[in-house]
């Protein structure tokens, strides 16, 4: 395979993100475009640590919030994650906690399906509901406008992702159709071939963000799918497969730092167009040289 030289990749990425945020900025109405997009020596989000609250979303026990506790100490608007839990569990998210909270102790606000206390909230279990992942970043853009909320005018609602883990991942696929998103990360998912849970693999054409799919190996249950549905993309996408996660490590194994890793550093090249995110996904110094892990790219 051609090497391609790293400063032009940069380039290249950089010029993904800016357009991505310039477009997301037409459909949002915003008269600017962050200037986070342009390509700086900034220190990468991962290297955050901030601490975090957890707690139900104002006036929606649909969905539970994960942020940093002090969002003005992040020194700029925080980004947005919509993320939909394994097994569509749309009531209890406390799987999902130690990974989103790492996600959110890097700078990220996310909004995560379930009521923060596992109380009942009407929403049925078991099958994707899309629609609670768009509606989550709706209530995202509520905040940024509410006065009393801690996250009034402390959101970059041009910078907007879904992700999701095994059912919920279908979730973040579909939500990440919406307008106002620009980047997906699927864990451990994908598209059945057989049109499983009503969506079909032509769903991948409908894609406008670069996406990436993250799986645990030959022994994810997940595999052949998140592989296949790599294969199919026509955006910008990774492949990334760490075969000692199987299909939960990355959310409550030993390989969840590593997983959320990626998922973050992947969202700052995106979102951000980190230089250090950047290489460390797409240069095969990067994710690629840490055994077990194989990395796949394409159309960056």
């Amino acid at each position: 395979m051609r090497r391609i030289d790293p400063l032009a990749r940069r380039a290249a990425v950089a010029l993904v993100a800016l357009l991505l945020t310039a477009a997301a900025a037409i459909m949002t109405g915003s008269q600017s475009v962050s200037a986070a997009t342009v390509p700086t020596a900034d220190p990468p989000m991962v290297d955050n640590d901030f601490p975090v609250t957890r707690e139900g979303a104002h006036g929606d026990n649909r969905f539970t919030v994960f942020r940093p506790t002090d969002p003005q100490a992040v020194g700029h608007p925080l980004p947005v994650l919509s993320f939909g839990n394994g097994a569509c569990a749309h009531t209890n998210n406390s799987e999902v906690t130690q990974a989103l909270t790492f996600i959110a102790s890097k700078g990220f606000v996310v909004v995560n399906t379930g009521s923060a206390d596992g109380s009942s909230n009407g929403v049925p279990s078991g099958t994707p509901i899309p629609s609670l992942l768009t509606d989550a970043i709706t209530w995202a853009e509520q905040e940024q406008e509410r006065s009393a909320s801690p996250l009034f005018g402390q959101l970059d609602l041009t910078k907007v992702a879904t992700a999701g883990h095994s059912c919920g991942g279908l979730e973040a696929l579909v939500a990440a159709q919406d307008d106002r998103v620009s980047a997906v990360a699927s864990l451990n998912s994908g598209f059945f071939e057989d049109g499983s849970f009503g969506y079909p693999r032509s769903e991948l054409q409908k894609l406008h963000t670069p996406a990436m799919f993250l799986d645990g190996g030959p022994s994810d249950i997940a595999y052949a799918n998140s592989q296949a549905n790599y294969g199919l993309t026509t955006v910008p996408s990774v492949l990334a497969s760490q075969p000692q996660a199987g299909h939960g490590g990355f959310i409550t194994g030993s390989q969840m730092v590593d997983g959320m890793t990626a998922v973050v550093s992947f969202l700052d090249m995106v979102l951000n167009g980190n230089e250090t995110a950047t290489d460390y996904i797409l240069d095969p110094s990067g994710l690629a040289a840490q055994a077990p892990w194989t990395v796949a790219t394409k159309n960056f």
